[in-house]
């Protein structure tokens, strides 16, 4: 990986501050306003970077301080090795708002059949447990201007190419306003204020995502992208299997997957999916491109950290909006 140490180089004033760090096992997740989902090492490490005001930190299942979940009545999820607990998280404020991360070691779309149990656990039945419900992590790009590095922000999902015609005609609808509201003076949502402010002047960002095999030059700089360019759609897509083995069959579909998303995934629509057997409207997708159908191979190897971080200040900007 080229970067998994980068300081956060932001000159502003994150308004975070983080609870005393815990390892003692728990049987349920703390409630709060905002619950975070994500799934990698690097996802999770960023997260911490970002909202953990230098108190946490994660690198593997057995190198982090954080605590680990273990819920009552449910297997605990498939791997190789065998995780050991559901997940491991943290407790944060933001802007005085209370905030969970959990860096989940269940894949809905490893075990789909008990996504709704896990999703009814963690969050709760009505009332449930958070307000806002974020998943994030990781994805390949489909827009043709979206490259590594970029974030997008959506409240639509549906299941891809890889599953059922069935599924496919599934969407799922989250939360109703993404953008928020009051952000600072000249910027006209908290993701524009992170596109200028933070990711624009990140030193770990800039440098390393520019490195071979990253951003493309006509690119230009990372972006948080909350709206759709004209003729495109926000949805992310979700397939059964994106790995570096298929990426020639996913490229041979990129057409196709451009007039249905922007982004492709593995998990998204899954959770869309048990939230709305819950009743829970308000989810929304914070999906930071890692990687892209049509290659290089294994650039979320290389530039996973960097490309997480984005994705880490996208979280931050829908905090602050909501």
């Amino acid at each position: 990986m080229k970067c998994g140490e980068c300081p956060v180089t932001t000159a502003v004033d994150l308004k975070v501050s983080a609870a005393a760090p815990s390892t003692a096992t728990v049987a349920a997740l703390p409630t709060a306003k905002f619950l975070i989902v994500t799934w990698t090492e690097a996802e999770t490490g960023a997260l911490a970077k970002v909202l953990g005001q230098s108190k946490y930190h994660f690198t593997t299942g057995k190198e982090n301080n954080f605590t680990p979940l273990v819920l009552k009545d449910l297997a605990l999820p498939a791997g190789d090795p065998k995780p050991t607990c559901h997940g491991y998280f943290f407790q944060t404020e933001v802007n005085g708002a209370s905030v969970v991360l959990l860096k989940s070691e269940y894949h809905p779309k490893a075990q789909p059949a008990a996504s709704e149990s896990f999703f009814e656990q963690v969050v709760g039945k009505a009332p449930h447990h958070y307000q806002f419900l974020i998943t994030t992590g990781t994805s390949g790009g489909i827009w043709q201007i979206i490259d590594v590095g970029d974030v997008v922000v959506t409240n639509l999902a549906r299941y891809g190419l890889t599953l059922s015609a069935e599924k496919q005609n599934m969407h799922f609808t989250g939360l109703a306003n993404i953008k928020g509201s009051n952000p600072p003076a000249g910027s006209d949502s908290w993701y524009d204020y992170v596109n200028n402010h933070i990711i624009d002047q990140d030193t770990c960002v800039i440098s390393n995502l520019g490195a071979a095999d990253g951003r493309k030059p006509a690119s230009g700089k990372p972006k948080i992208y909350y709206q759709a360019p004209a003729g495109e759609t926000t949805t992310v897509v979700t397939n059964s299997h994106i790995t570096n083995d298929h990426i020639d069959e996913e490229s041979k579909n990129l057409d196709q997957y451009r007039k249905m998303g922007a982004t492709l995934d593995e998990n998204d629509a899954f959770v869309a999916e048990a939230c709305q057997a819950i009743g829970f409207k308000n989810w929304v997708s914070i999906r930071n491109v890692s990687d892209l159908p049509t290659g290089p191979k294994d650039q979320y190897t290389t530039f996973g950290f960097c490309s997480s971080l984005n994705g880490a200040y996208a979280v931050w900007a829908f905090l602050m909006g909501h």
